[in-house]
């Protein structure tokens, strides 16, 4: 029987976002300019986070969040240590089939560089660091790829309750205590992980007041005479009514970043609505919200945490072969090639008030070594609706989710 290693690598997103009394000034930001390359790995992002998201919702009448930037960004680390059809299945599963390690590689530093400094008013910190288990070997150019691509920092440690402490301050340190910790304990058979963590904070451009803000019905599935906190506002938002749904934009900052809420007709879901999404009626929604309209606003104040293993939902969309100890091939990590990924682990947070919003996701992947409106404009989430954070130049989907009860912690 062959000794078994793991290789853990771990992924964490902050998000924090804020708002003051007033209308926040609004410095134009830097713009993002996008060459087809980029723009290919930007469309292939958004259509992963819509089968991300689709295949996260089953139907349960729960809310649920995923951060597909964070899933990505984890397994572009990852495949900077596959070979072959492990490679391939990673490439596809992205959708970055076409494109290099070099070019993703290159990209991935590019989108991650511009939005840190997108917005003026919005403080965006994305840190990585890798941490491997003194004794193994791991092969100079993976650790050089992520040092330079993902501005790793790389850190050789005794993988003892020590190394648990070391490694749960640097993520709480980097998510600003909102993910306070990331391992409960090292398996003696685990030999590395990899983190990232991505801290953002900004102010909403129009503010919620607090003194508008009274229970309302939320009519949640199963749920009689709900009554839940609904902020108010009436503004000049990018507002839409597309088949199927209603679509609103609120910016944060310079307008860089943006919430996008979409409110499922009555008679439909937010599991089936998520299920039609795709990256081309992305656009099309985006083009949609360009288009300001004054319109009434309640959104209900939300908090909950949530996680998921994400191998069955990896290999559905077409990685079964990285989970296979017989057929993965992770050689540009370890000569032996004996590594495949063991689990992939995503937890996520978020806490939306009149002060703003806060999310966090987490992601670990494991890696073991074997052998149209009749009525006027008005936005109401009085019912289960999904939720997306975004970068406006880009379009680059940096959480998505669904609220089915707001008073619902998880």
């Amino acid at each position: 029987m062959l000794n078994k290693k793991y290789l853990v690598l771990v992924l964490g997103i902050l998000l924090t976002v804020g708002c003051t009394k007033d209308t926040v000034p609004s410095p134009e930001g830097e713009n993002i300019v996008m060459n087809d390359k980029s723009l290919k790995l930007v469309k292939a992002s958004n259509a992963f986070s819509f089968s991300l998201l689709g295949k996260s919702l089953d139907g349960t009448l729960e809310n649920r969040m995923v951060s597909p930037l964070s899933v990505s960004t984890a397994l572009s680390m990852t495949l900077n240590g596959a070979s072959g059809t492990t490679l391939t299945a990673i490439q596809e599963t992205l959708g970055l089939e076409g494109l290099t390690k070099e070019e993703i590689n290159a990209i991935s530093l590019d989108l991650a560089t511009a939005l840190q400094k997108s917005d003026p008013n919005v403080v965006m910190n994305i840190a990585n660091s890798i941490w491997i288990k003194n004794g193994f070997t791991v092969l100079d150019p993976f650790i050089t790829t992520n040092q330079t691509y993902y501005k790793a920092q790389v850190t050789k440690l005794d993988f003892n309750p020590t190394a648990v402490t070391t490694i749960n301050k640097w993520v709480s340190d980097k998510t600003s205590g909102k993910i306070p910790t990331i391992l409960e304990q090292i398996s003696s058979n685990e030999i590395m992980f990899l983190i990232n963590a991505i801290y953002f904070n900004g102010k909403w451009k129009y503010q919620f007041e607090k003194s508008k803000t009274v229970n309302e019905p939320f009519n949640a599935v199963n749920k009689i005479n709900l009554s839940v906190p609904m902020m108010k506002m009436e503004e000049r938002f990018g507002y839409s009514v597309q088949p199927g749904y209603k679509a609103l934009k609120m910016p944060y900052g310079a307008e860089k970043f943006q919430m996008v809420l979409l409110l499922p007709d009555v008679g439909t879901t937010p599991d089936k609505l998520a299920a039609t999404l795709n990256a081309e009626k992305w656009s099309t929604l985006n083009a949609a919200l360009q288009t300001k309209t004054k319109v009434p606003v309640w959104i209900p104040k939300w908090k909950f945490s949530w996680d998921i293993t994400l191998n069955g939902i990896l290999s559905s969309l077409g990685m079964e072969v990285a989970f296979d100890p017989n057929k993965a091939n992770f050689s540009g990590i370890n000569a032996d090639n004996q590594l495949y990924i063991t689990k992939v682990i995503h937890k996520t947070y978020i806490d939306v008030s009149e002060s703003g919003t806060e999310a966090a996701a987490v992601t670990s992947v494991g890696v073991g070594v074997t052998s149209m409106p009749a009525d006027p404009p008005s936005f109401y989430l009085t019912r289960p609706f999904l939720f997306f954070i975004t970068e406006e130049d880009t379009g680059a989907i940096l959480f998505a989710g669904k609220v089915e009860n707001p008073l619902e912690t998880n």
